[in-house]
């Protein structure tokens, strides 16, 4: 046990800066073959090849997502409930007719009880053997290699923090075989988690439980609203909810300012008359139809509902209109009645193309505006994700007493050993919480026809590429030698 410790500590020298933190190996089923690919350097090693350029340049196109901007916070509450209050009762009774006759009663209070549950999210590394860590075919092969670019992005601050969600790249990433594997896992979550924040849906979790999903942002931001206790609807909770119905925003120009002010508007009522103001929203979109909406947007909002009869002409300066849009676009914005209103672009938003569907036409694509309320009076943050905190004494007891894993910030993290083959499993369980969901709206089924779809950011979508290989061909030099003669 102390061999695999010292081994543990070879490989993950961060872990001593754990304090308190335990690591370890556990034994698994065996994968059976030898490992093949997975490597950077050494017999077969990606970019083991002598000679090239030390300058690797980055083609992987980044994600954008609201997960980098959501306050995150640890829990130990699986089921937690939070109370809205949805209105009082009218009165009961008649107005007086004498004097000393009895007024009619007040209405009661009516509340609403809401809860959300944790998603459980689960990846690994690729499976490395611990004697083949560090090799290098000969003198030849490059250890000198710089990465030009940011592979898929960084995300501001991480996902909860630091830990596998965050896929910032590491200084030793074409160098150091596990520091690869750690940050293709971080990939991995992150992908996963940038799309589970708006599509999860509990509905889809395991029957045993291994899979679990969040409540994303298009079950949060809905009308039927009801209490977690006894299922009792909840209207007064309800966001707003406006259908475009697959209008095409080149064609309807008005009608999109039209609809994304009027659902502004009815957010910013509420609040008004709710006490909570002022409210921070952001509006969050996929990056192609941001770009595409700030190009109709300054001549129809300059001339929005601009009463125009007989021979009467409004004149709008060109030049105005292209600063107001590069203003916007610079400025990752919209002007909705004066106010600015910050635009979060996000492609884990759902899309759909016209070849899906014959609501319109192929070479369009169809989606969602999301107006998000973020803190409202006082800046108390209303929208916000949680994680089972597992930095709590009951499992670091565990850890501390056995050789069992690591918390790396919101994840749990432990190995998965094969006699000398490795690998690394981790697991996360966040919550998503929107506390005021009638301060949010949605604008359904909005349009965009582009000159061309811009690169996707994820493997299983029809926009995405990549290339190469994940390993040079053949295991290494084959050269003549004493022993095969």
């Amino acid at each position: 046990m102390d061999l695999v410790k010292e081994l543990a500590k070879a490989l993950l020298p961060e872990l001593e800066q754990q304090r308190g933190r335990a690591y370890g190996f556990k034994h698994d089923t065996p994968a059976g073959g030898p490992i093949t690919a997975g490597y950077t350097h050494g017999p077969g090693g990606l970019l083991s090849f002598p000679g090239a350029d030390p300058d690797v340049f980055n083609a992987a196109v980044g994600t954008h997502s609201l997960l980098g901007q959501l306050p995150t916070k640890a829990t130990l509450y699986t089921n937690p409930t939070y109370w809205v209050l949805t209105g009082v009762q009218d009165i009961t009774g008649s107005e007086k007719d004498g004097v000393c006759d009895d007024a009619p009663v007040a209405g009661l209070m009516k509340a609403c009880l809401q809860t959300s549950v944790f998603g459980r999210y689960e990846r690994a590394t690729a499976e490395l053997e611990l004697n083949r860590l560090g090799a290098q075919t000969d003198r030849a092969d490059p250890m000198d290699l710089r990465l030009i670019g940011t592979p898929l992005g960084n995300t501001a601050g991480g996902v909860f923090g630091a830990g596998p969600g965050n896929p910032e790249t590491p200084a030793d990433l074409l160098t150091n075989e596990v520091a690869r594997k750690f940050w293709e896992r971080n990939v991995a979550f992150h992908r996963l988690l940038s799309r589970q924040l708006w599509i999860g849906n509990p509905a889809n979790n395991a029957g045993a439980g291994g899979y679990k999903e969040i409540t994303g942002m298009d079950r949060l931001i809905t009308t039927g609203v009801v209490d977690a206790e006894t299922g009792q609807a909840c209207a007064a909770a309800d966001s707003y909810i406006s259908n475009f119905s697959y209008g095409r925003i080149d064609q309807s120009a008005d009608a999109i300012v039209a609809a994304v002010t009027d659902v502004y508007y009815q957010l910013t009522d509420r609040a008004i008359r709710s006490g909570v103001m002022p409210v921070r929203w952001i509006i969050a979109m996929r990056p192609q139809l941001f770009y595409e909406l700030t190009a109709v947007w300054p001549c129809s909002y300059l001339t929005y509902r601009c009463q125009v009869s007989g021979n009467e002409q409004v004149n709008i300066d060109a030049r105005d209109q292209v600063r107001f849009r590069d203003e916007m676009r610079a400025g990752k914005y919209l002007l909705i009645d004066g106010e600015r209103v910050e635009v979060i672009i996000d492609e884990g938003i759902a899309e759909l193309n016209g070849n899906e569907s014959g609501s319109f036409p192929p070479g369009c694509f169809a989606t969602d505006i999301y107006f998000i309320p973020m803190s409202v009076v006082g800046g108390r943050s209303v929208t916000f994700l949680e994680y089972f905190q597992y930095q709590n004494p009951s499992i670091q007891t565990a850890l501390s007493g056995m050789v069992l894993g690591r918390i790396e910030g919101a994840f749990l993290t432990w190995p998965r050993q094969n006699n000398q083959c490795i690998s690394w499993q981790s697991k996360v369980e966040p919550r998503l919480v929107l506390r005021t969901p009638w301060l949010a709206g949605r604008l359904q089924n909005v349009v965009y026809c582009p000159t061309q779809h811009n690169r996707d950011s994820f493997p299983d979508e029809p926009y995405w590429v990549n290339g190469g290989r994940t390993n040079r061909v053949g295991q290494g030099p084959s050269f003549y030698a004493s022993w095969q003669s």
